[in-house]
């Protein structure tokens, strides 16, 4: 009896055995076989590289920062010339003579005619409307090019969140495959017992309810790989079909010297780019304001008018005082004023161009209170995410030793399965949790990097 006893309990170690082999590490696997699989496999340094050149966002900002370039190429227009000709070319009577004394043709008497007309305007003095436009169109291009940095580091904080997820997802999965396979062979084996008589209905059971437990989460952690590898590939601007997968099998924790809060604090203002660029569009706003009240005054401009008509078929007059529609030249420099008269709609534009001045004001304000606070906030989730991550890393070794203490204390005869089964079970859970805080520290890093400006970890790209 105590060598049957002996030989099943053997047996169940075996088993044990198979699950304990989830607790190797997985970064002994192989990277990947690139040249067989031909999977593209890309390290995190070389995702985000692909994604501040190839972003969906960044590419959209910088189609903008070609329509503001046009809109200082229109400003400028304002310090040259304009002109304006209008040609016509028809069939007019003919006519010989004078006004005293002529001979006009009938219906049948008819021949062409030739007339141009216009002005060249130059603009002498607009009261800085001109050079507040220029303004204005070249802070809307700088604002823009700080929008490209800003999409830029949104992309490179999505591309970490991702890449994080997509890894420890992937180890997540690894581990459970392992548990289940693990299980899997228990069941068989105690299958096996039971037919024989040395085990219980109730062992099987709770095998059985183990393997389920592990298998119906086989396919959500697989729909969240896809998810977020389609993710990653967005980001990328790499289409869905791209046969992709992250160089990295393990997550660990990403390499950072953290400097104390108020390093950040100082640096904050001068690094992120929303701070930047709201500053840029309240000197911006300040030039279309100048720019709507310089129509309250006339602009002052040197013209040249062009009147020009030939008509072969009819005599040229030479009187001065005597009109001719057909036969005539003049040109000659005059100076002028233009006036626009409408002070109703002017008014209207000064005072939405002041409206839209205050607004910004108002979310600069703002952003001076919310901005130190969100770089707090960020910084005070790397902490928690730290200290996290080192508890239950601790949790993981304790969790461990725990599994080897009960398994060698059954190997003697001197514990009792269920022992076994409840330290797998913490460790797996100890495990888990480890990995979560680092993906949560990883990415903590990541969002300190955006809401600062500038990348805290010793990650380079």
């Amino acid at each position: 009896m105590h060598a049957q006893r002996w030989e099943c309990t053997a047996k169940m170690i075996r088993g044990i055995t198979l699950m304990l082999l989830c607790l190797a590490p997985i970064a002994a696997r192989a990277a990947g076989d690139e040249g067989t699989t031909g999977i593209m496999r890309l390290t995190l340094a070389e995702c985000i590289q692909r994604a501040v050149e190839d972003h969906p966002s960044v590419q959209e900002v910088k189609w903008e920062v070609a329509i503001r370039e046009s809109d200082v190429e229109q400003a400028m227009s304002g310090f040259y010339p304009t002109a304006e000709f209008v040609n016509l070319v028809g069939v007019v009577n003919n006519a010989r003579g004078n006004i005293h004394r002529f001979h006009q043709s009938g219906v049948w008497g008819i021949g062409p005619f030739f007339r141009v007309e216009g002005q060249i305007v130059y603009p002498i003095f607009t009261w800085w409307k001109v050079t507040n436009g220029l303004k204005a169109a070249q802070k809307g291009v700088q604002q823009e090019n700080v929008n490209v940095e800003q999409k830029k580091a949104e992309a490179i904080r999505e591309v970490k969140e991702y890449y994080y997820t997509l890894v420890y997802t992937k180890q997540i999965q690894e581990l459970l495959t392992d548990v289940r396979t693990g299980f899997e062979k228990a069941v068989q084996t105690a299958d096996e017992r039971l037919r024989a008589g040395k085990v219980s209905q109730l062992d099987v059971l709770n095998l059985k309810v183990g393997y389920a437990g592990v298998a119906k989460e086989t396919r959500k952690l697989q729909n969240g790989i896809e998810l977020s590898r389609g993710a990653l590939l967005r980001v990328m601007g790499l289409g869905q079909e791209t046969a992709f997968d992250v160089a990295d099998t393990t997550l660990t924790p990403q390499a950072a010297q953290l400097k104390d809060l108020k390093y950040y604090e100082d640096r904050l203002f001068a690094n992120r780019p929303e701070w930047r660029r709201l500053r840029i569009g309240i000197q911006a706003k300040e030039a279309e304001l100048a720019m709507a009240r310089s129509d309250y005054y006339p602009t002052f401009f040197f013209s040249m008018p062009v009147r020009y008509g030939y008509a072969p078929g009819r005599s040229r007059q030479t009187n001065p005082f005597a009109y001719d529609d057909f036969n005539f030249g003049a040109a000659g420099p005059v100076l002028g004023l233009h006036w626009k008269f409408d002070i109703g709609e002017t008014s209207a534009k000064v005072s939405r161009s002041q409206a839209e001045l205050m607004k910004l004001q108002s979310q600069e304000k703002n952003a001076a209170t919310s901005f130190p606070l969100e770089v707090k906030e960020a910084y005070l989730n790397v902490q928690e995410a730290e200290e996290r991550m080192r508890i239950t890393s601790d949790g993981r070794k304790a969790g461990r030793a725990l599994v080897a203490l009960s398994t060698t204390n059954f190997e003697l005869g001197i514990g009792e399965p269920q022992d076994i089964f409840q330290g797998l079970g913490n460790y797996t859970r100890a495990a888990n949790d480890y990995y979560e805080a680092v993906r949560d520290y990883n990415i903590a890093l990541a969002k300190l990097s955006l809401v600062v400006g500038e990348e805290v970890s010793e990650l380079r790209y």
